[in-house]
């Protein structure tokens, strides 16, 4: 819901800017509207590659990211007699 009214809205405020823009009277209204509509883009970018709970860990403790990550690569293997 939330991509497809994102998605909206930028369509929605492409119509805007196309609208906006007049090439006779030197106007830069287009330029604010097109603004807008890029920082939608990229917000529906990053919506769409970091909302899976799979793709983006945030872990700000290095060490906790460390454990997570190389925990099979300093283990000694047990050897069975």
């Amino acid at each position: 819901l939330r991509q497809k009214l994102n998605a909206a809205l930028i369509l929605f405020f492409t119509l805007i800017a196309f609208a906006s823009f007049h090439k006779g009277t030197g106007s830069v209204m287009w330029l604010q509207w097109t603004t807008l509509v890029i920082f939608l883009v990229f917000m529906y970018f990053f919506d769409a590659m970091f909302t899976k709970e799979s793709s983006f860990i945030f872990d700000p403790d290095a060490d906790n990211w460390r454990r997570k990550t190389e925990a099979g690569k300093y283990t000694v293997p047990i050897q069975y007699s």
